[in-house]
């Protein structure tokens, strides 16, 4: 077949990956340079300081070092075409180091105005930070002989930027033909092959991958405990807590108290704290030897746990479980989203806000994420019951257990309602007391019977990612007490009444219903088909929920209470003989209030909300679409 001829301006794609016509198998896309979550060093998917070693064709150099940076080969490109070459890089009496950089760092300077970055008194990472803000296009690198923070830097050789805007690179050397300094010109490397993939010419398998932190790459020495691979903690306590603080990559292995670290440090360059601690060879070899670390002490044997006492419950029992929870998580997120509304604080914080609207609104944001996880806690559940070969559930629980019945309630935030959130998210000490508890009793059913759960597998990892939000929301619950301590709850909580019974506070909340019913429609198939949906209910259930929000914080902001009223299909009975799941009655029941919602929303133009209702209108439309999709179109 004949090539034919491509249309002007037509993009092709230069990666093998994008080249398909399917999916493939394998790596991500975030595996990709351009798509990896760069945070450079080391970075999650690549130490971006590896790829960058390549910053200049035909050089490779070392930034991962206290003294400057290193060139460390010349591998042909325009470093060997200036006349650099393998001998001069080679000396160990005078190993190369580059000295300075010129090139454009921002889009907004002229070629005349790239400024000249002396490297000297830098160490390596320094350097790499100036080699990342190089954009594409030439650039100029002065290398001269030992590190650039003895060097003479930049002012060897004169105006570089001239050299590089020249191209007139070149290598100067004595009368015995020893390297003496030189200016290499030439554009920033690109990194990619004609295939748009990483140059396997330049980088070895394995390379940018090294220095990630891990006990096997020597990186994890210089990983601080906060940062994102904190499996190595900085500073724990003897197994017996005698010795309070202790330095975790101590070689002497014995409890010994740890030093202050900012007077250690300033006695020595490299600091006495750091020169008692295992080396990068010494991770390497002898990373076995640290020890495990639980609740910030060093333990000191690797003894198999006693074993679990908990009793499996009976497949019937779990089912039941997860029924009952599914309603328990969607009683939680109620209470919390009218938490959320009974907070004054604005739907987002204006430019200038006040120490207490700042506050009150870091609060309030808190209190609306652990409501999102319910959500999503929820979802999760519904698809453990799906797993199971159960029907979708979407009640609500009228009491909570928690060290006794709490009744479900529309409660402002006040103190004791804040506390029990506290109490309800609390870690629990006991398997199967309170919600956390029934998690972890079924978590251990699921992994000890896996003859009755065939399913085991995918189950126990939804149950085990809805017990690890639950200790981030009874510490997202302390930071909001953290956020309200130094003010009353007369300065923080809004008024919320029924309203004034004006046409507005009635269209208001008869929308607000609506939306809510429209949800917990739209859900039903949304959980129910899961992935094969292919996104479009769960983005339509996605957009409900915002516009639900934004209209009960328009409520909350007149001073008027959301009133999440269930829809009577979800609280009467089903039919003798029938359910909801069965006949469609759920979504059918979503598309009829999307239905109403359009009429109710044209109400809201009168009283200045015509963007509101606009954006609504249309959110309002693509569900009832995709809700009657679902429904075959023939079934309402």
């Amino acid at each position: 077949m004949p090539d034919l001829p491509s249309p002007e301006g037509k993009l092709f794609p230069r990666n093998l990956t994008a080249r398909a016509d399917y999916v493939v198998r394998g790596n991500p896309a975030g595996t990709r340079p351009e798509s990896g979550v760069d945070n450079c060093f080391p970075g999650l998917e690549f130490d971006q300081r590896n790829l960058d070693k390549a910053f200049f064709p035909g050089l490779s150099v070392d930034f991962q070092r206290g003294s400057g940076c290193r060139v460390v080969a010349v591998t042909g490109g325009a470093a060997a075409a200036h006349g650099l070459n393998a001998a001069d890089v080679d000396d160990p009496d005078s190993p190369l180091y580059i000295w300075a950089l010129c090139g454009r760092t921002t889009v907004d300077q002229t070629e005349s105005q790239a400024p000249v970055i002396d490297c000297s008194g830098l160490d390596g990472l320094d350097v790499w930070r100036r080699v990342h803000d190089l954009l594409p296009g030439r650039i100029a690198v002065l290398v001269g002989p030992g590190p650039g923070r003895w060097s003479e830097g930049a002012l060897a050789v004169g105006d570089i930027n001239v050299l590089r805007r020249n191209d007139a690179g070149f290598v100067r050397r004595g009368p015995n033909g020893g390297f003496k300094v030189a200016v290499l010109v030439a554009d920033r490397a690109r990194y990619l092959d004609p295939d748009g993939v990483i140059d396997p010419d330049v980088y070895q398998p394995g390379d940018l991958t090294r220095s990630l932190c891990a006990p096997w790459q020597y990186d994890f020495r210089d990983c601080g405990c906060f940062y994102w691979a904190a499996s190595k903690p900085d500073v724990t306590s003897s197994s017996d807590g005698s010795v309070p603080q202790m330095n975790f990559l101590r070689r002497d292995r014995t409890p010994v108290p740890d030093l202050d670290t900012d007077a250690a440090d300033a006695a020595s360059p490299r600091g006495v704290r750091t020169g008692l601690e295992f080396t990068y060879p010494g991770l390497i070899s002898d990373w076995n030897v640290l020890p495990v670390v639980l609740n910030d002490r060093e333990g000191d044997t690797k003894g198999v746990p006693a074993p679990s006492t908990v009793e499996p419950l009976s497949r019937a029992v779990v089912i039941k479980r997860l029924k009952t929870l599914a309603t328990v998580e969607h009683a939680l997120c109620v209470e919390y989203l009218f938490a959320h509304y009974s907070l004054n604080a604005p739907m987002r914080l204006p430019a200038n806000p006040s120490d207490l609207t700042r506050k009150v609104y870091a609060a309030a944001q808190e209190v609306f994420a652990v409501a999102v996880d319910e959500m999503r806690h929820l979802r999760w559940v519904n698809e453990a019951l799906g797993t199971l070969g159960e029907p979708v559930v979407l009640g609500r629980a009228s009491t909570i257990d928690r060290d006794g019945a709490h009744d479900f309630a529309l409660r402002p935030l006040d103190d004791a309602q804040l506390q029990w959130f506290i109490d309800v998210e609390a870690p629990s000490q006991q398997v199967d007391t309170g919600v956390d508890g029934m998690y972890v009793q079924l978590h251990e059913t699921l992994v000890k019977r896996p003859d009755l759960f065939p399913e085991s597998e995918r189950l126990a990892h939804l149950i085990k990612l809805i017990i690890d939000e639950g200790g981030d929301h009874f510490n997202r619950f302390t930071a909001v007490k953290g956020h309200l301590a130094e003010f009353t709850t007369s300065q923080y909580l809004r008024d919320l009444g029924p309203g004034d019974g004006s046409a507005l506070h009635t269209q208001l909340l008869e929308l607000g219903d609506l939306y809510y019913a429209m949800l917990l429609g739209a859900l039903q198939p949304t959980f129910a088909l899961g992935d094969s949906a292919g996104g479009v209910l769960i983005e339509q259930s996605r957009r409900t929920m915002a516009n639900l929000h934004e209209v009960n914080h328009m409520l909350a902001a007149r001073g008027v209470a959301p009133r999440f009223t269930l829809p009577a299909w979800l609280v009467e009975p089903a039919p003798a003989g029938g359910s909801p799941l069965a006949d469609g009655q759920l979504t059918r029941a979503a598309a009829l209030a999307a239905i109403q919602a359009h009429v109710a929303l044209f109400g809201l133009v009168a009283a200045g909300e015509r963007r509101v209702v606009v954006r609504h209108f249309r959110d309002t439309e693509a569900l009832l679409g995709a809700l009657t999709m679902h429904d075959g179109g023939g079934n309402g």
